[in-house]
């Protein structure tokens, strides 16, 4: 598509339009990492909030001493740093690509100046913000509810790109399932046995994600 890649592009394709008026492009960037890149870390100064326009994110904290806990994994368009703006806070939550990835930037002071009497702004930060906290609260009664199964069955395909998941980290995704990387290892096995998942060392390909 002609102009694909550009700010306008993705004002457009997003419907940003009336978030964003012209007369404050200049005051938005578009900026692209590289798969495996850390965007942001826990307790890095918050100068800056990214709408992500395309690729996916991993974000995660260290809920349990120094052992990464992913959080979830996320597409366009999420927002990143929204929370700590409101707080005025620092990060707290790693974000890092794992796919490559555009976002949009806008440092703390020019969305002070463009949220001020934007409407439409503030209605898509809040509509953000809901579904942030809607999707949390779903999945914690999910995880109470589910089997473990399809709990794990869910964390691989949220994990994986185009049903095939690279160089997984086990103790990683046994943390954020709470459980043992030894019960973790069990449960694949059996889902390999099952012919959901085939694994080869660190790389897990989604067969069937529709059977339990």
């Amino acid at each position: 598509m002609k102009n694909k890649h550009t700010l306008e592009y993705y004002l457009k394709h997003f419907s940003l339009e009336k978030c964003f008026p012209k007369k404050f492009h200049n005051k938005l960037y578009l900026k692209t990492f590289k798969k495996g890149e850390i965007i942001f870390s826990i307790s890095d100064s918050s100068q800056s909030l990214y709408l992500l326009v395309e690729g996916k994110l991993k974000i995660s904290s260290a809920f349990y001493g120094d052992k990464e806990v992913v959080i979830e994994y996320c597409k366009p368009l999420e927002v990143l740093g929204e929370i700590e703006y409101i707080q005025n806070k620092d990060i707290y939550i790693n974000v890092e690509t794992i796919t490559p990835c555009i976002v949009i930037s806008i440092s703390r002071y020019d969305f002070d100046l463009i949220l001020k009497g934007n409407d439409e702004l503030y209605r898509f930060l809040l509509k953000n913000l809901s579904e942030k906290l809607t999707k949390g609260v779903k999945k914690t009664l999910k995880f109470h509810q589910k089997p473990l199964k399809e709990r794990v069955l869910e964390y691989l395909n949220s994990a994986s790109q185009n049903k095939e998941i690279n160089n997984i980290k086990y103790l990683e995704m046994a943390h954020s399932l709470k459980i043992s990387d030894r019960y973790l290892r069990k449960i694949l096995k059996e889902m390999v046995e099952d012919g959901v998942i085939e694994k080869k060392s660190k790389k897990i390909t989604l067969l069937n994600i529709e059977k339990k």
